[in-house]
């Protein structure tokens, strides 16, 4: 008897339920389920694979991971402690660990992630006024956030599922789940780049050429460090979400 293989997403930071629903437009014959990795601290994120497991009426079998953006971080630590379990790993516009490259000057969130690093409290500070505002204005923030995007990403903004998406990401990481988001993003900019060596099973990377928040360079860094099976498929001429569609 063949075994099934389950796929469950870990979503980006901000992230969440509405980004998964945006890769499964792309996979509509795939049962895709989001972690929710916001329900979990970074140090034990794993758990969040083990809740979602216990509460599928259908997990059984393999175990295939998906991780979006700064979700690429918690679905390789889950693989890493989940050996076991875990049988593939897809990661779509990883965000690499920083410290495997000079990646910040090519990042739109650079300003972000260098308060993570160097003022957290500046940090908490700034998402408190972006929490105002996407309660206020979410189109005034999704627009700022977007600036320095390429045209493949700003056509995007046209698409008004895309909108709805973007809000209710937006709305859920600055709402109820921004001291997640802040304990993520903290965890992120720390050195985590001992994980990748203890990845067991085969990793796919699919980066945009032209993705201007995680640099396809972070796709590169991630392959030379990551041990076992790893192979990198360039989106030509897409940016982050944009490759999350495709």
């Amino acid at each position: 008897m063949c075994s099934l293989t389950q796929v469950f997403f870990c979503h980006g930071v901000p992230g969440g339920d509405a980004e998964r629903q945006l890769l499964a437009r792309a996979n509509p014959d795939v049962e895709i389920i989001d972690l929710n990795i916001f329900e979990h601290p970074p140090e034990d994120v794993a758990r969040a694979l083990s809740d979602a497991v216990s509460a599928s009426e259908t997990a059984q079998g393999d175990i295939h991971l998906v991780g979006f953006s700064i979700g690429a971080m918690a679905a390789l630590q889950i693989a890493a402690r989940c050996p076991d379990k875990v049988t593939k790993v897809t990661l779509v516009s990883p965000a690499a660990p920083l410290q495997l490259g000079d990646f910040l000057p090519d990042m739109a969130g650079q300003v972000v992630f260098e308060l993570a690093a160097h003022k957290p409290k500046a940090l908490a500070f700034l998402t408190g006024v972006q929490a105002v505002i996407v309660r206020a204005a979410p189109a005034l923030l999704i627009k700022a956030l977007f600036a320095k995007s390429t045209a493949a990403e700003l056509d995007l903004l046209k698409d008004t599922e895309f909108q709805s998406a973007m809000k209710r990401v937006l709305k859920r990481s600055f709402g109820e789940y921004r001291p997640s988001y802040l304990a993520y993003l903290k965890a992120y900019v720390l050195d985590w780049r001992s994980v990748l060596p203890q990845v067991r099973c085969p990793v796919d990377i699919w980066h945009g050429t032209a993705d201007t928040w995680s640099p396809i360079a972070m796709a590169y860094a991630l392959r030379e460090n990551i041990t076992t099976e790893c192979t990198v498929h360039e989106v030509p001429d897409s940016g982050h979400y944009s490759t999350l569609l495709q």
